[in-house]
Parts: structure tokens; C-alpha cells; sequence
């Protein structure tokens, strides 16, 4: 197994600073700072069509039951782990596929209806559905 612990450079401490007071001032998280543990940030597309907006994400090797997605108010947030390939020691002379823990944040918008969420994973690609809510108005009635 190769070591892979580094010491956090003093950008990433910065970041971490920063993160926490914009966090409480805003109560939410910048998307592009590092998360603690986390070690790497998939690569995604992001595009809408009529019906629905759709996330393509790169995950290649990571296992589905190590995979999490959730919607809250107005963002998906995908977590999940890519663990190095088993098998003998090895000496990388190099290594640009990432290992370890993953998070992406994709803030949508309003207008999702999140009880139609699809998700499906496939050769390596989180593909995940999330329809629009439909416009128009709606009649309520009074009691």
C-alpha cells in the first residue's frame, strides 16, 4: 500500500479558515474549498433540458454501496470513496487517477422535485435525473 498523508499546505489551512467563517455567516459551504478528509473532487457536467436538470459524474472504480447522493433544499451533495487497487506494493512514477474520499456539491436552484430523483451508475458514471418542478399555478381552495 502506498503512503499517501502529506502535510496540508498553508493555502489549505487558509481555506479551511475561511470556509468556517463564511459557514457561520452564511450557514452553507464554499463548493470549492477543502473539506477536511476530503482528497478530491470528481469532474462533472451540469445541463438542464425542458423536463429536468442532469449531473454526469466521473467516479470510475468507486464501489456503488460506497456512494452517497442527497438533495437538500437546493443542492446535491455526492460523497463517496475510490480506494487504491489491491495487490502488491507499488511505486508510482505517476498517478493522476485519484484515491480516497470524494464530495461534490452542485447547487441547482429552487424547483426541484426531489421525491423524483433518479440515480443510476454505470462504466463509472453517476448519472443522476432531477425534474423540474412543473410551472403554473395551482388553485387552493379555502376552508
Amino acid at each position: 500500500m502506498t503512503d499517501r498523508t502529506r502535510k496540508r499546505s498553508p493555502v489549505e489551512e487558509l481555506l479551511d479558515d475561511v470556509e468556517s467563517y463564511v459557514e457561520e455567516l452564511f450557514q452553507s459551504k464554499l463548493p470549492f474549498a477543502y473539506h477536511g478528509r476530503v482528497r478530491w473532487t470528481p469532474p462533472t457536467d451540469v445541463y438542464e433540458t425542458e423536463e429536468e436538470f442532469h449531473v454526469v459524474m466521473a467516479v470510475p472504480g468507486s464501489k456503488k454501496d460506497e456512494l452517497k447522493v442527497e438533495f437538500e433544499r437546493d443542492t446535491l451533495r455526492v460523497r463517496g470513496m475510490r480506494h487504491e487497487p489491491a495487490g502488491e506494493k507499488r511505486h508510482y512514477y505517476k498517478m493522476e487517477i485519484p484515491v480516497g474520499p470524494f464530495e461534490r456539491r452542485v447547487r441547482l436552484g429552487r424547483g426541484i422535485r426531489s421525491d423524483e430523483i433518479r440515480v443510476r451508475y454505470e462504466e463509472g458514471l453517476l448519472r443522476i435525473s432531477l425534474p423540474k418542478a412543473r410551472p403554473g399555478s395551482v388553485e387552493v381552495p379555502i376552508d
